[in-house]
């Protein structure tokens, strides 16, 4: 038995080989004495050559060897060939852990590599720790060091779609992992591949004391950070057969579509190489964890521009209406008058800009302005302008309600066109947006429009429906989700190229509307595809998403993430307090708004609201967000002193609660002016005394004297 061994301060990696074999690998947290990983490492996966199927199990001919890192520290590399069946196909692996000096965290990447003369198949592969699990103490199990360790999904401990992603030891025991997932019943569903799987951007283990932090990272292709419970067949002590149970952590496993796909195919001599793991040892409460992956996000660029400053956008769709192809309802009701309306309203509540959502077009989704109803684009901006002082945006889909796009269609596989009609009033046609011809024509047609003076445009619509098989397009047949969204992001890319002064949105190019597809961060640097993302489909009924919990999942993103989300609001499904503004004000950066009539009680509660909402909006776009708890946010701005807190009773009775905010963990001083609340300063924590309405929010501000 051959051990290599590899400490820092904060934690202890051990690599154990037996007869070229690599065995165990160990992680123990050195302050808290806990092994996250204490048994064989898992290297496993199904490869498929020719018309076999060989499952290979294990790393052999291994070797671990040691060399300086550029970042300090060493890189240590494992090389070995995965299973040891001489008839099936080789696989090398390469498995490195970067491990810096003195530091708290290490980074792991593992590349395979085909040395046979064959094409092979990698199938249902898993690579990554295992920690021994057993039942809880309270259910009559041993004791184990993670006995109060959870493993808390990040960003979203709870998705959107209402599932909380939170398992304790008996949740991970017994494998009561939830995926979720967006479907939409109008059209066929494909079934994800990590049914049973817990999957997250990062995971933070803690039991709110210490803590390990679980980053997936990968700018290249989609990949997602994994765990699973595995049952094994082994033998006791005794010699009887008996299953015992392992967390899988960490390393590469396949998700959703089968992503990474790139993984999937692999030509002999080719290889890939999956995303980084970061492991992070921290101490605190697991909040904690979410805020070490947003300063590694914003570290990566995945924050919000710099100086940005977005508009208060108005949306005339809650009070004009959605039309699609109907052309004698838009002659009717969507006109330059009727815009103009809306633009006053926007103009008197306090908005910035006119966001004009469906029915811009000549028909929706043929990316043709129709200056029949509206004159020349350039010229209904500056009257907009000129009249009511708001710039204007506009909304761009993928599918067409006519028939614009002809030769750039998806083709299924049966070679029929992709057209799609889910139900008879709003037949579309698909275009495929991985066609070259697609991408140059809708690019051409986006920036005529943009440049006539456009200040923001969202990306909507643009959701996969299943693969190309036409190879005219000028792409791979079939295409992949990935592909997809690739080609979506160069759409969006090549319109910044040639309009930097847009401020794009990019709902997900896969599951635009649910829970996501891609990573959040997938697409997104300086010079990516988009400024912001889309806040899932909330702007219908934004309190009943409040009060139902599942829009408590912004809560959970701002923890994690900067990058700025964009929502708009029908106002009248909000009540006069303005509960459901103040939370999406509070978790989306980019706000929007619409759907009441002037002068009445929602209206004018709006605007008083909008007014105070603009003497922060710095603060809600630009702040550092904190949260103590769901219903108690933070907004900070410690260069300037100044802070903000959001508190909501999302109740049918008064509430009454203190909070306490350290200041200097937020950067201020404690040299404040308190406004909106009773408060008091008790050992340098400020102690505010919140009394709070039914279905309420309050908003406190603090400047400095």
């Amino acid at each position: 038995m051959r051990l290599e061994s590899f400490e820092t301060p904060r934690y202890q990696l051990d690599i154990e080989l037996d007869d070229s074999r690599i065995r165990k690998i160990a992680l123990k947290c050195v302050y808290s004495g806990v092994r996250f990983a204490d048994s064989e490492y898992r290297y496993s996966a199904f490869v498929e050559c020719g018309s076999r199927i060989f499952r290979l199990e294990g790393l052999y001919e291994a070797d671990v060897g040691e060399e300086p890192w550029r970042r300090g520290g060493q890189a240590v590399t494992i090389r070995g060939i995965l299973g040891n069946d001489a008839a099936a196909p080789r696989v090398a692996v390469r498995h490195v852990f970067y491990i810096p000096e003195d530091d708290d965290y290490f980074d792991e990447q593992i590349t395979l590599s085909n040395q046979s003369p064959d094409e092979i198949v990698i199938r249902g592969y898993r690579f990554g720790f295992r920690k021994r699990l057993a039942k809880p103490k309270k259910f009559g199990g041993p004791g184990l060091d993670v006995e109060d360790y959870r493993l808390i999904a990040i960003p979203f401990r709870l998705q959107p779609d209402g599932k909380k992603h939170d398992y304790p030891l008996d949740d991970i025991y017994h494998g009561r992992y939830e995926c979720s997932a967006f479907h939409n019943p109008a059209r066929l569903v494909q079934e994800v591949v990590d049914i049973g799987r817990g999957r997250s951007e990062a995971w933070a283990w803690s039991n709110g004391e210490n803590g390990l932090l679980i980053i997936k990272y990968n700018p290249e292709a989609v990949e997602y950070s994994m765990v699973e419970t595995e049952c094994r067949e082994e033998v006791d002590p005794s010699g009887k057969p008996v299953v015992q149970a392992y967390l899988n952590f960490g390393g590469a496993a396949p998700s959703l579509y089968n992503e990474p796909i790139q993984a999937r195919i692999l030509e002999p001599g080719g290889e890939f190489t999956f995303g980084t793991t970061c492991y992070r040892f921290y101490e605190g409460l697991w909040r904690q964890g979410s805020y070490l992956f947003r300063e590694y996000m914003s570290a990566k660029g995945h924050t919000f521009p710099e100086n940005y400053n977005p508009p208060i956008n108005w949306n005339e769709l809650y009070d004009i209406g959605w039309y699609h192809n109907d052309r004698s309802a838009l002659a009717q009701h969507y006109t330059a008058e009727t815009l103009e309306g809306e633009a006053k309203k926007a103009r008197d509540l306090g908005c910035d800009l006119l966001y004009l959502d469906p029915g811009w077009e000549v028909c929706e989704g043929t990316t043709i302005w129709d200056e029949a109803r509206l004159g020349k684009p350039k010229e209904f901006i500056e009257n907009i302008r000129e009249k009511f002082g708001l710039k204007v945006g506009f909304r761009t889909i993928g599918r067409s309600y006519d028939d614009a796009w002809q030769g750039m269609y998806r083709m299924r596989f049966d070679g029929t066109t992709g057209y799609y009609a889910p139900y008879a009033p709003k037949p579309f046609y698909e275009p495929c947006f991985c066609s070259e011809a697609y991408q140059e024509e809708k690019v051409k047609r986006i920036v005529e429009i943009a440049r006539a003076g456009m200040s923001f445009i969202m990306f909507d619509e643009f959701d996969w429906r299943g693969p190309c098989y036409d190879p005219a397009h000028g792409h791979p047949v079939p295409t992949t989700p990935d592909m997809h969204a690739r080609a979506v992001a160069k759409i969006a890319r090549k319109v910044r190229e040639e309009c930097p002064w847009v401020t794009i949105e990019l709902h997900d190019p896969v599951w635009p509307w649910g829970v996501r597809y891609l990573p959040v961060y997938y697409m997104h640097n300086e010079n990516g595809a988009f400024q912001e993302l889309w806040a899932f489909e909330f702007m219908w009924n934004p309190l009943e998403d409040l009060l139902s919990g599942k829009a408590i999942s912004l809560f959970y993103y701002n923890l994690a993430y900067s990058i700025p989300l964009y929502i708009h609001l029908d106002m009248a499904n909000d009540n006069d307090n303005c509960l459901a503004f103040w939370w999406y004000a509070s978790t989306c950066r980019h706000i929007g708004v619409g759907g009441a009539r002037s002068g009445t009680a929602r209206f004018e509660a709006y605007k008083k609201a909008l007014a105070e909402y603009r003497s922060l909006k710095d603060l809600y776009a630009r702040g550092t967000f904190y949260g103590p708890d769901e219903l108690t946010h933070i907004h900070v701005l410690p260069e300037e002193g100044r802070c903000v807190v959001n508190a909501f009773n999302l109740t049918d009775a008064p509430i009454s609660r203190t909070v306490e905010i350290r200041l200097h963990e937020l950067g201020l001083l404690e040299e404040l002016e308190v406004q909106g609340a009773p408060h008091q300063i008790v050992r340098g924590k400020l102690v505010l005394d919140l009394h709070i309405p039914p279905f309420s929010p309050v908003v406190v501000k603090m400047l400095p004297r």
